[in-house]
């Protein structure tokens, strides 16, 4: 990495970056990104102590909670390819290692230290990792320089530049081309993201196609029913006649509801199950408001137990961490944010083949905008949701063909894991 760079990076860059969080204390997210790593050397310290002596730790780095999520098929495998190997997970977002709920064998789970030389001289001596694998983003210069200072093998995975970053990566190219060859190796998701990453990675030899290990995430998450058992045991929420609303939004739901109280009231065995995105006390309120206006009993995901009746129909999901699975209980999807700033993820239902559909602002995923061209639907209206209900719903047959056919535009991705663990196979040491 040049060294005008790092210059550069920790007089000026660094300094405002620190000056900015400390002004952001009144906001709570910094607040308790700055809160986090109190005392956090220390914790690490105790940490490592689990980790025996001889073995290879390989440090795998995601920004947040998607990233996260991203990583823990190639983690998993990775483990199984290296049985004495241990892993050093770090995350930056507060809310990432907040919300981990999975326990993985043999990780060590913490958060990233500030980009300080200090705190990176530190890190990379206790860690002492034999490879560095970082997740699609959150690349960090002085860690990439002491890496690179250590001959410590640093690869990039599941890496891709969006549109919307695409613009700024061209006219930045120098120096995004300074900091990214301090990586390895890169593993792009498509052969297009490839061509992309040529802009600013070097060394297009070591650019290596390998796929989107989200693919393989919701694949193992949608064959794991063990969080919805006791849902699926009162039998009361039938596959084919259950629509699943995702991470929805006000504005989502101001076009949908009209059309699913006609559902309620035309088709007496549908049923519903509705996860906002955002779990305010107001927006479930407004949701619980809907539900009592049609008539229809509403069990809470985090009071199944004790409100759950025969009579049923509409599951309010009130918690995180549970959407993925619950698609398994139907055959028919709005996936919400489309309304709003952008779709949220459609790869979860497609993995549990639904017919799909969402709004009209899904350019932002190119899963979605694939879909729309061929297996699922892009609604605009009420009046264009009401059509997709009622027909998905009249035509239980239809809609399992679709669902099939969704799946099948996502089975091709499957196994990006195993091939980037090939990659990082050959640079741990």
């Amino acid at each position: 990495m040049s060294f005008f760079i790092i210059i550069i990076y920790n007089i000026i860059l660094v300094p405002l970056w620190l000056v900015t969080k400390m002004a952001g204390l009144f906001n709570a997210k910094i607040r308790a990104t700055l809160q986090g790593r109190l005392g956090l050397f220390e914790q690490l310290e105790r940490q490592i102590q689990q980790i025996p002596d001889n073995a290879q730790r390989l440090w795998i780095h995601a920004s947040s909670m998607g990233e996260y999520e991203q990583a823990v098929p190639l983690v998993k495998e990775l483990l199984k390819r290296n049985p004495e190997a241990w892993i050093m997970f770090t995350l930056f977002s507060p809310s990432g290692l907040k919300h981990v709920k999975e326990t993985i064998p043999r990780t060590v789970l913490s958060y990233l230290p500030f980009d300080l030389l200090r705190n990176v001289n530190r890190f990379l001596d206790l860690v002492q990792p034999s490879v560095h694998v970082l997740i699609r983003h959150d690349v960090w210069p002085n860690y990439q320089w002491g890496l690179q200072k250590r001959a410590i093998p640093s690869i990039l995975v599941d890496a891709s530049i969006s549109d919307k970053r695409l613009k700024g990566t061209k006219q930045f190219r120098s120096l995004f081309r300074a900091v990214y060859r301090s990586f390895t190796a890169v593993c792009a998701v498509s052969n297009e993201q490839a061509e992309r990453l040529h802009l600013i990675f070097p060394r297009a030899e070591q650019i290596h196609v390998c796929g989107d290990t989200r693919y393989d995430r919701v694949r193992d998450r949608a064959m794991d029913t063990s969080k919805i058992e006791h849902v699926i045991k009162t039998g009361l929420f039938k596959k084919e006649r259950c629509l699943v609303v995702g991470s929805s939004w006000p504005e989502d739901e101001a076009v949908i509801f009209p059309a699913i109280a006609k559902a309620l009231r035309e088709f007496k065995d549908f049923t519903l199950i509705v996860a906002p995105h955002e779990l305010t006390p107001e927006h479930l309120r407004s949701i619980e408001k809907f539900i009592s206006s049609q008539g229809v009993d509403l069990v809470h995901w985090t009071r199944f137990e004790s409100e759950i009746k025969n009579s049923s129909r509409v599951l309010l999901v009130d918690t995180i961490g549970v959407l993925a699975n619950l698609y398994a209980l139907g055959s028919i999807a709005f996936v919400g944010g489309a309304f709003g700033m952008g779709v949220h993820s459609v790869l979860e239902p497609a993995a549990h083949g639904l017919w799909i559909s969402f709004g009209p602002k899904h350019t932002n995923s190119h899963e979605a905008t694939d879909m729309a061209a061929s297996v699922s639907v892009a609604i605009s209206s009420a009046e264009e949701f009401e059509s997709f209900l009622m027909k998905a719903l009249s035509n239980p047959a239809k809609t399992a063909e679709q669902g099939k056919m969704t799946l099948n535009t996502i089975s091709d991705n499957f196994g990006a894991s195993s091939k980037t663990a090939d990659i990082i196979e050959k640079y741990i040491k």
